[in-house]
């Protein structure tokens, strides 16, 4: 998926600009500084007790219409999936019969990492077809926000990335560089729709597994 006006297949990431510190983002939603806004108090405290100390938690980061996740959560009950999402129209439809241990959350996933996540949390991360974009302060995969997604893991997390992008396949290589490769972590038969989009029309689609880097309190 890309923004409007933009070729997936010949488009180039721009120059990244690196943050002064990788918590506090500039972006999209109020960046960092969401969850201080009055207005979303009440979601930062489902979010925080959903990812309270208890059965391993997973992220999804751009569940879309949620199809993948929710299929996920259905299947492995004994997990709790947490699923991200920039646009509320997709997002809503996702919400409907969300099971009791999914949380659907309307976010940039760096200001939930930066705000609402604990140390050491996280067991799987998945970052589906993130979308590319002219503006570096709304590109997902780079160097600052690997450095703010290690600290999460814990020991033994695999983080999954996915797409179908050759640019963003270039950003994922150079921001997890030094991550160790890891087997993929196990995923349900319920496909995203990007993934179905793909698997029809014949896209290649780049995965990568990585397991937490050695300066994370979770890595080798």
């Amino acid at each position: 998926m890309a923004d409007r006006g933009l070729d997936p297949d010949t488009w180039q990431p721009p120059p990244l600009v690196a943050s002064p510190s990788p918590r506090r983002i500039r972006g999209t939603l109020y960046g960092s500084r969401l969850f201080e806004q009055p207005a979303h108090r009440a979601v930062a405290d489902r979010v925080r007790a959903f990812c309270a100390p208890g059965p391993p938690l997973a992220l999804e980061i751009g569940v879309d219409r949620g199809y993948r996740l929710l299929g996920h959560a259905r299947r492995w009950p004994d997990w709790r999936w947490l699923g991200v999402e920039l646009r509320r129209s997709v997002l809503d439809t996702a919400a409907r019969g969300t099971p009791d241990n999914a949380l659907l959350v309307r976010a940039d996933a760096r200001a939930l990492l930066a705000a609402l996540v604990p140390p050491g949390r996280l067991s799987r991360v998945d970052i589906l077809f993130p979308t590319p974009s002219d503006d570096p302060r709304h590109l997902l995969l780079t160097p600052d926000f690997a450095a703010l997604l290690a600290p999460a893991l814990a020991p033994g997390a695999v983080v999954l990335v996915a797409t179908d992008v050759p640019g963003l396949d270039q950003l994922a290589r150079a921001a997890f560089a030094g991550w160790p490769r890891v087997a993929p972590p196990e995923s349900g038969p319920v496909q995203s729709r990007r993934e179905q989009v793909c698997a029809r029309t014949q896209r290649t689609v780049w995965r990568h597994a990585f397991g937490p880097p050695p300066s994370a309190p979770g890595g080798v």
